[in-house]
């Protein structure tokens, strides 16, 4: 049976960037929507969020993380 925890996890898969920019700033995004809106490989990525290059993330679990949207909103603005 699903909780609301389940039901709070669930995030979209790639937003656009529109409906990025609707989102509210504490809107958590997961890697795959976050690599739909910074067009970068995955590697390239975590190495950008070891330098600080990119928002470091926040922890849901033990193997589980996301972004905020209000950081990744930042980062598209900038241009990066």
């Amino acid at each position: 049976m699903p909780t609301q925890h389940d039901a709070l996890l669930r995030l979209p898969a790639a937003p656009a960037l529109d409906s990025l920019a609707q989102t509210r700033p504490d809107h958590l995004l997961r890697l795959p929507a976050v690599l739909a809106l910074v067009p970068v490989s995955r590697a390239t990525w975590y190495a950008g969020v070891k330098s600080g290059r990119y928002p470091q993330p926040v922890s849901l679990g033990p193997r589980c993380v996301a972004w905020r949207a209000s950081d990744v909103q930042q980062l598209v603005s900038q241009g990066a």
